[in-house]
C-alpha cells in the first residue's frame, strides 16, 4: 500500500493541501511557509502542482524556433525542499500536455531516485499555457491523455522501460489521478467521464482527488455512481475556500464548477469585507464536516500557496490548536 493511502487511513478526518510552485525565479520560502502554517493540523500529504510547458521563441539561423518554457517550474526541487524542511509526505504532480513519452519517463526516474513513490498524474489544461503558437516537439510520442502517463508509470512498476525495450529495476509508484464530480468539461457526459476514470484505475491508479466542489451532495452522488461503475479508488474531495464575492464569477468560468446559491447569497449580502469573509469560512467549515459525514477519507485544500484562508477554515473545523 502507498504511503499516501496509509496516511489517510491512519485516522479519521484527515486533510491535505495542494501548493503551486512560485513564479519563475521567485523565492520558494513563502510556499514552504504555507506548509509550516498548516502543520498543526497534521496534513496527510502535501501535493505540488506541475504545469504545461508554454512557448517561447528564439531566432536560430534566421528561423524562429519554438522552445518550451514553464511559467512555474521547479516542482521536483520544491517537493524535495518541502520534504527536507517540514518532514511532510509530499506528492509531486506530473502533467501530460507539452510532455513526451521519453521525457516523462526521465521525470519518473528522477522522482524514483529522489524517493517519491506517491505521484499525481493529470492531463493538464491548455488554457493555462502562457504563450501561444505551435511548438515543434522533438519527442514525437507526445502524451495526449492522463491514461497514457498512468500506463507509463505502471510499466515502470513492472520494470519495463522505453529506451531500448529492456527490463530494469521495478519502481513502486502509487498513482493518483484527477476526478470530476461535475464531469470533465471536455467529456460528453458523466457516464463517459466515469468510464475514463475506470480505465485509469484499470491501468494502475489507486486513488483520485477531485476538482474543487462546493456541495457535499455532489461528492456523495459521485462516489455512489463511481461504485456502481465498478470503480474502487479512494476518492478525496477537493475544496477551495471562497471568502469573497469576486470569486463567484471567476471560479465557475475557470474550473467549470457550480457554486451553491446559498453561498452566493451569503457573500453578496455581506455588509463588509469582514462579514463576507466570515460567511465564506462558515460555509467551507460546514462543507468539510459534511464531506467527512459522507465518508470522505480526507479533504484536499487548494491553497494556491497561501495559507491564511485554509488555516482560518481549519480552525473553524478543528479549533485553534489543530488536529486532535
Amino acid at each position: 500500500m502507498s504511503k499516501l493511502l496509509t496516511s489517510i487511513n491512519a485516522r479519521k478526518n484527515r486533510i491535505s493541501i495542494e501548493l503551486v510552485p512560485p513564479g519563475r525565479g521567485r523565492d520558494p520560502d513563502g510556499t514552504i511557509a504555507c506548509v509550516e502554517a498548516v502543520a498543526r493540523f497534521e496534513p496527510a500529504f502535501v501535493s505540488v502542482t506541475d504545469h504545461p510547458a508554454g512557448r517561447a521563441w528564439e531566432e536560430r539561423m534566421g528561423k524562429a524556433v519554438a522552445l518550451p518554457i514553464r511559467a512555474k517550474p521547479g516542482t521536483l526541487g520544491l517537493c524535495v525542499a518541502i520534504r527536507e524542511k517540514t518532514g511532510a509526505l509530499v506528492v509531486p504532480h506530473l502533467v501530460c500536455i507539452g510532455n513526451g513519452i521519453f521525457k516523462a519517463e526521465d521525470q519518473l526516474i528522477d522522482l524514483c531516485y529522489a524517493g517519491f513513490n506517491d505521484i499525481f498524474i493529470i492531463r493538464g489544461d491548455e488554457r493555462f499555457i502562457p504563450f501561444a503558437g505551435k511548438q515543434e516537439n522533438e519527442d514525437k510520442k507526445e502524451l495526449k491523455r492522463a491514461l497514457d502517463l498512468v500506463e507509463l508509470a505502471a510499466a515502470m512498476n513492472r520494470g519495463e522501460y522505453l529506451s531500448d525495450g529492456s527490463k530494469g529495476a521495478m519502481t513502486k509508484f502509487s498513482v493518483g489521478v484527477a476526478a470530476y464530480p461535475e464531469k470533465h468539461p471536455q467529456a460528453a457526459n458523466l457516464e463517459s467521464d466515469l468510464a475514463a476514470l475506470a480505465s485509469k484505475e484499470k491501468a494502475g491508479a489507486s486513488w483520485a482527488a477531485t476538482q474543487m466542489l462546493f456541495d457535499a451532495a455532489i461528492y456523495e452522488s459521485f462516489v455512489n455512481k463511481s461504485g456502481k461503475a465498478g470503480i474502487g479508488l479512494a476518492i478525496i474531495p477537493g475544496l477551495k475556500p471562497v471568502l469573497n464575492a469576486r470569486s463567484l464569477s471567476r471560479l465557475p468560468g475557470t474550473f467549470f464548477v457550480n457554486i451553491p446559491q446559498k453561498l452566493v447569497n451569503a457573500l453578496e449580502n455581506a455588509r463588509s469585507p469582514a462579514e463576507e469573509r466570515l460567511a465564506g469560512i462558515k460555509h467551507a467549515a460546514s462543507l468539510v464536516q459534511k464531506l467527512y459525514d459522507a465518508g470522505a477519507p480526507c479533504v484536499h485544500f487548494f491553497t494556491m500557496g497561501r495559507a491564511r484562508d485554509t488555516v482560518d477554515v481549519l480552525e473553524a473545523v478543528f479549533g485553534p490548536k489543530g488536529a486532535a
